[in-house]
């Protein structure tokens, strides 16, 4: 018969679990450290107080600036592709251009903003 030894003792591929523990290193136990750690209030106060110390025409300039160079850099990174995957350039000329001149426009509103607001680290007329 197949399988049978002629002894009659446990064949040791007749119990595939058995052997199957033995194949590799014990798996290593890790004793994890306690820590104690201290409690920190994080109390910042009012939201309104971060906002008290931002010039209101620097807020408003940096935000419009933010979302002037995001559609700049949509339109700049857009309208390459259409014409290149898709051959479309009457959509991607017009993005391109688009984010062109929003480019411009913030470069120029940002070159503006700080030639009229000069900050002290900053030495005038450069």
């Amino acid at each position: 018969m197949l399988g049978d030894d002629g002894d009659g003792g446990d064949d040791p591929f007749d119990d595939p679990g058995g052997s199957e523990s033995s194949l590799g290193p014990d798996i290593p136990e890790v004793d994890v450290p306690e820590v104690d750690v201290p409690e920190v209030d994080h109390d910042y106060g009012d939201a309104d107080a971060f906002d008290a110390d931002v010039d209101p025409e620097l807020r408003r300039t940096f935000w419009r600036l933010v979302v002037v160079f995001d559609v700049a850099l949509l339109a700049l990174s857009l309208g390459p592709m259409f014409v290149y995957f898709r051959g479309d350039w009457a959509t991607g000329g017009p993005l391109f251009a688009l984010g062109a001149v929003a480019f411009a426009y913030g470069v120029l509103t940002y070159r503006r903003y700080r030639a009229d607001n000069p900050t002290e680290s900053e030495p005038v007329g450069e």
